[in-house]
């Protein structure tokens, strides 16, 4: 059974968790990176497991868009320097057509998530603070600010804070910072605060000091009391979290603690997972690691997008790294095993994974030529070929028009791949010339100048590849030496597409005049 559909019986099966709200969070530090995405997306597995369950579900998504900053997007931070502290939703844009930093890095992965098929409503933390729907967790949360202490020290072994400290960041009145203001007294009406000018590197207080209710979004509460406070608020009971929350003692720990003690709310179900690496490092929006997360659908069909989550369990590490590896045309061929076990049923999860990865409609169980991505990016290479025939041939007989739609679609995302993430040793180029210090054999040379003879009489490329490795045996010459000797004289390298397919996509006598002068 696939993962997600396990988690969703658990799920049911406890007789908790109702009604079943599925969400996920972020704060917008910055563009985000791909694997900022893989949360998403595992909630949005869960939430369709349950919907396919019977249940019935909802699945939100919280953009933190109060949230301070205390970095900034490397490709703004020179023009934005003097806003660090500042909510993100109080920074002005850099591009023009939105109105703050906060609702452009929002926007943009709320498109990456949609183009996806993620399905949450997306929420804002700053339009929900500033509805008053956060007034009264904020006055549970300043009435226990003794207790949130207590706990952070038990559950995480963090020292006290000073004393006085209470649970809320004001907005400072006079800079209009918040992640350099100190809150000390709550009268219960109105909290006392100084926007300190030392308390954090990353950003200056101008010194102000000041008194303002708390309520309508005049502040927030800091992360971890805000953590739970979501969950109150907005409802929810099914909740995941990437591995460095969900340690033992972290914020995921300190935020199911304060549903018990301090807003007396259910815990939400907890399901830690692991992160996805690029080349073996973690991503991070803010120090520009990792492939940006609106990027994802220009490399990839959607459907292929989803399926490079789906296709782990959320407990393993995942690495993807399409720079100038192999990762893409891996990808779909696993997508395309995926998509034949759902044809075929030959694997349940497998079929599944497919299923999950589906941005609209589920295809039909219905046999279809499935055009390999390795084997497009091999004629894409070849100078006239017609792709169409070619995978006609292939098949054995002639392509349906859906197959005709999905060798385009692939044709264009090979074409980027190519450009853009191959490595070289798979980019198939047919020379300007023989390659300098090109050493061939006796045997080699004699096997290129007889392969003229063959390219001569044999014009189908099935019938030509049996003759070529016919010829090798007769003259008793090692095959892959003499394939070997067949690439290095086109194209510079020891390997390459099907031989025989490749001399024939090639210009006649461009390829007689290259086999003799390198047979000299």
């Amino acid at each position: 059974m696939y993962w997600a559909d396990k988690i969703a019986k658990q799920i049911v099966s406890s007789g908790k968790y109702k009604p079943y709200w599925v969400d996920d969070m972020k704060t917008p530090s910055g563009f985000a990176h791909v694997g900022s995405l893989r949360g998403p997306i595992i909630h949005s597995l869960i939430y369709r497991a349950l919907k396919d369950a019977g249940q019935k579900a909802t699945f939100t998504f919280v953009i933190n868009d109060f949230d301070h900053a205390d970095e900034l997007p490397l490709e703004f931070k020179e023009d934005l320097k003097e806003y660090m502290g500042f909510p993100l939703r109080k920074i002005p844009s850099p591009i023009k057509g939105l109105d703050s930093l906060g609702g452009l890095l929002a926007d943009d992965f709320s498109k990456a998530m949609a183009g996806l098929g993620v399905e949450a409503k997306i929420l804002s933390s700053w339009d929900m603070y500033h509805e008053g729907k956060f007034d009264g967790v904020i006055r549970e949360a300043l009435e226990a600010g003794e207790k949130i202490q207590d706990i952070y020290e038990k559950v995480s072994g963090s020292k006290k804070k000073e004393k006085g400290w209470l649970p809320f960041q004001a907005i400072c009145q006079n800079c209009g910072k918040v992640g350099t203001t100190r809150v000390y007294e709550w009268d219960g009406k109105v909290v006392s605060y100084k926007c300190e000018p030392n308390m954090v590197v990353w950003a200056k207080g101008c010194g102000h000091e000041g008194k303002i209710s708390p309520f309508g979004g005049s502040g927030k509460l800091p992360w971890k009391v805000d953590w739970a406070a979501h969950w109150k608020v907005i409802g929810v009971t099914i909740e995941a979290a990437g591995k460095d929350h969900a340690s033992a003692g972290g914020s995921y720990d300190i935020a199911l603690t304060l549903c018990d003690q301090v807003f007396h709310y259910p815990r939400p179900f907890k399901l830690p997972y692991e992160f996805i690496l690029i080349g073996g490092r973690k991503m991070s929006s803010s120090k520009g690691l990792g492939l940006k997360a609106h990027d994802l659908i220009n490399i990839l069909p959607a459907e292929l997008g989803r399926f490079l989550f789906a296709r782990s369990d959320y407990r393993q590490q995942a690495n993807f790294d399409p720079a100038a590896t192999m990762a893409i045309p891996d990808l779909f061929d696993e997508y395309d095993r995926a998509w034949q076990a759902h044809i075929d049923g030959s694997d349940e999860t497998l079929a599944r994974t497919f299923e999950l990865s589906q941005i609209k409609s589920i295809p039909d169980k219905k046999p279809i030529f499935l055009p390999r991505f390795r084997d497009i990016a091999n004629y894409l290479e070849q100078p006239n070929v017609d792709l169409v025939k070619k995978f006609e041939e292939i098949k054995g007989g002639r392509l349906t028009q859906e197959e005709k739609s999905l060798l385009q679609e692939r044709k264009k995302y090979v074409k980027v791949w190519l450009e853009h993430y191959a490595p070289e040793e798979a980019k198939y180029e047919m020379l300007s010339g023989v390659p300098k210090g090109l050493k061939l054999g006796k045997k080699e040379k004699e096997f290129l100048l007889k392969l003229l003879d063959l390219l001569e009489r044999q014009k189908d490329a099935d019938a030509l590849q049996k003759e070529i490795y016919d010829l090798t045996k007769k003259m008793g010459l090692d095959t892959k030496k003499a394939f070997a000797a067949i690439y290095q004289v086109l194209i510079g390298k020891d390997h390459g597409p099907k031989a025989a397919w490749f001399l024939l996509s090639l210009p006649k006598e461009k390829v007689s005049k290259r086999l003799k002068e390198a047979a000299k």
